[in-house]
């Protein structure tokens, strides 16, 4: 960051103007909102705020502040873990190494499960969905998200970091829900049978880990160097924590229970193999915002039929 005159200061515009180019130098992508968030972060301010105010004058102190997170984030460092923030379907998640940065796909698993409560896959009466389980809940956002849109649910959420636990407790007391969550250290279905409600759990969710050895090695930097890679890595072929999963999964869930897994945009055959070989059914192939096939969704609410389309969320 050069030095300017006093006739020309580091200006808000000014300052979002440089990091941009300099992000954009080093190819960085969203390199524009990167800048607007390391520097709503600094300044304390909603980025909004940042264009009301263009040409607001930054202090030194605020200078020293920003310059340290610039070359961290020219160094690969997720944005989101130097603010400590990460955006989930409009709502702001405490984040730190220890967590997954919550990512837009995941958000197809929340519009899957608001869809089928209108009654749009049920095709009748919609069942009611009390007891809730998220595994490997990370941040806890899709736990959170849930517990927030469908009053009254009590949520399972576990996870094998105890680290990323406490990140998930302090965003449920943010979010006002730490009260109908209950946090369990452990891995995969294990919590789930050792909590299962009687009648068994009408809604389970994860976001497992599924990137294969192959993928492992095109991701960014940002993301093999800074995100943990347990919550990432699945294998050979990113199945050797889905398929545990799936296996394990029927029996803990409700006469009419739904179950939605994530899963990589390449991996929609093998899942569906996996849940076949597993008896898990009926199941389908659901897809993001994007149109990429994304989650596994078997709901015990649909009675058998014809298979159909794959739509997107609403």
């Amino acid at each position: 960051m050069a030095t300017h005159s006093i006739e020309e200061p580091w200006t808000t515009r000014r300052l979002l103007a440089w990091m941009g180019d300099h992000f954009a130098a080093r190819d960085l992508d969203a390199h524009e909102v990167m800048a607007q968030m390391l520097l709503s972060h600094v300044l304390e301010v909603d980025p909004i705020l940042l264009f009301t105010d263009p040409d607001r004058p930054t202090s030194p102190e605020e200078l020293d502040r920003l310059r340290p997170l610039v070359r961290r984030a020219v160094a690969d460092e997720p944005v989101q873990y130097l603010v400590g923030e990460g955006g989930f379907l409009g709502r702001s998640f405490e984040v730190d190494p220890s967590v997954l940065i919550p990512r837009s796909a995941s958000e197809a698993i929340i519009q899957c499960v608001l869809d089928r409560q209108r009654g749009g896959a049920a095709g009748g009466d919609v069942p009611a969905i009390e007891h809730v389980a998220d595994i490997g809940t990370g941040t806890g956002c899709l736990a959170i998200t849930l517990a927030l849109h469908l009053p009254g649910v009590r949520v399972l959420a576990c996870d094998l970091s105890a680290e990323a636990l406490e990140v998930a407790r302090r965003n449920a007391r943010r979010h006002g829900v730490d009260d109908r969550i209950e946090f369990v250290v452990g891995d995969a279905c294990g919590p789930l049978e050792s909590h299962r409600p009687e009648g068994g759990f009408d809604l389970v969710v994860t976001n497992p880990p599924y990137i294969a050895d192959a993928t492992w090695r095109t991701l960014d930097a940002s993301v093999r160097e800074h995100e943990p890679t347990m919550a990432l890595r699945g294998g050979l072929h990113g199945l050797d924590v889905i398929t545990p999963i799936v296996g394990t999964v029927g029996p803990l869930l409700a006469e009419e229970g739904l179950f939605i897994l994530e899963f990589g945009d390449d991996q929609a055959d093998p899942v569906r193999q996996v849940a076949e070989q597993s008896g898990l059914v009926p199941a389908r192939i659901g897809v993001d915002m994007h149109g990429d096939d994304r989650i596994l969704i078997v709901d015990r609410a649909v009675r058998p039929g014809p298979p159909g389309p794959s739509s997107p969320p609403r």
